[in-house]
């Protein structure tokens, strides 16, 4: 039985990625929706003209196609964040052919996190390094310009009562040192039922979740909720996305986040 469950949900997840699951198969099967990514061929050109919100101009292009507006929406992206964010790090470098993931660096280290961003610099310290070196992650950022950063915090975070006030100084911080960059917050995800450790909760989670991207909203930062899409019908980590039974995410799960990014940056190209 786990082994067909296994399938299935491989099967489903290359449905997710490739394509070829239409909106009506995807909610059916999972109880999420999603851009229907039929409606949005690869192969099929995008309308002349420049994409709203992106700057992306398709007027010189002929057979300009989704593929290639979802590579310039990407380029020069980078994932910020711990082992979560590693985690798709890692996935984001085992799928070079996908035109987002293919645009993706990543400043992630296991144990970084929101309150360590501001640590000092040490042979003890949990910066992320880059270039051979720890440095601080609005530095890095700088060095190899970057332009749209995607955070990825919160899952262990929540435990810290001042976490909203928090990330909101290290985003401040990273666009006071790159003012041109824009900001992007992933959703903190849940938790593996019945792995809670103190105030770790996914219900603390998803209030959490609730609260910054209310704030995300407040200052015209975007916000992508894949916890929603990963969790079971309790409200926590759905086993099938587990790698760890614990808060870490398998290929499966990264599925789920490499569509949702598709799905916001055509919403924000006008093209869903």
């Amino acid at each position: 039985m786990r082994q067909i469950k296994k399938i299935a949900a491989l099967a489903l997840g290359t449905m997710l990625v490739s394509g070829v699951c239409s909106f009506g198969s995807l909610a059916a099967a999972t109880g999420i929706s999603a851009v229907d990514f039929g409606n949005y061929s690869s192969d099929a050109s995008a309308a002349a003209g420049t994409m709203p919100g992106t700057g992306i101009s398709t007027l010189s292009t002929p057979g300009f196609s989704v593929d290639d507006a979802l590579d310039q929406f990407f380029q020069n992206s980078v994932i910020v964040g711990n082992s979560i964010g590693k985690g798709f790090g890692l996935y984001a470098y085992d799928h070079k052919e996908d035109p987002v993931l293919k645009n993706f660096q990543a400043l992630t280290a296991n144990g970084f996190s929101i309150q360590r961003a501001f640590d000092g610099i040490s042979t003890t310290s949990y910066h992320p390094m880059y270039m051979g070196q720890q440095r601080y992650v609005w530095d890095s950022i700088q060095l190899m310009g970057a332009k749209h950063v995607y955070l990825s915090f919160g899952t262990t975070e929540v435990q810290v009562p001042t976490v909203l006030e928090d990330y909101q100084r290290l985003i401040n911080q990273i666009k006071a040192v790159n003012p041109d960059v824009d900001i992007t917050v992933i959703s903190a995800t849940y938790i593996y039922p019945g792995k809670y450790h103190g105030t770790m909760t996914s219900a603390n989670v998803k209030a959490f979740n609730i609260a910054m991207e209310q704030i995300c909203a407040q200052n015209g930062w975007g916000f992508i909720n894949v916890a929603d899409l990963l969790a079971d019908a309790n409200g926590d980590l759905n086993p099938i996305y587990s790698s760890d039974e614990y808060i870490h995410q398998n290929d499966l799960a990264y599925d789920i986040w490499t569509n949702s990014l598709k799905e916001y940056a055509l919403k924000k190209m006008g093209l869903a």
